[in-house]
């Protein structure tokens, strides 16, 4: 037996600076969404569920997990347990594989994230992530 989710039946949606393809939840387990990331992801957030599992398809970044920078890359492969609290910044195309299955109601938002701390950041680090 198998499950097919063709192109046109995925949820397609932009939030804080993340473009976000859902591949939706073949069953409550699991959540499986493609992320495409320009600068980054504007909004600190936590959620008290979920298993966040990134593995890094192209680019490259830096991720801010409970304020503590953790640079990653094409290849990579990022677990974030379910409390932690989240932002990143990059130029990123992402698979984000959630376990249980994503769901709104557990995430909390913390703040939004300017892009002038986005941009100071570039700065300190003497950055360009333009790839």
């Amino acid at each position: 037996m198998y499950q097919l989710t063709k192109n046109s039946e995925m949820t397609k949606f932009d939030k804080n600076g993340v473009n976000f393809v859902g591949f939706g939840s073949p069953n409550s387990e699991v959540g499986i969404v493609m992320e495409s990331v320009e600068k980054g992801h504007f909004e600190e957030f936590v959620h008290d569920k979920s298993t966040f599992i990134y593995i890094f398809l192209e680019g490259e970044g830096v991720f801010f997990l409970d304020g503590t920078p953790v640079a990653v890359e094409a290849g990579d492969m990022l677990t974030v347990n379910p409390g932690t609290k989240i932002y990143y910044f990059g130029h990123l195309k992402q698979l984000l594989i959630t376990n249980p299955a994503f769901d709104p109601k557990y995430e909390r938002h913390i703040r939004n994230v300017e892009e002038q701390e986005y941009e100071a950041f570039k700065l300190s680090r003497g950055l360009d992530m333009k790839r």
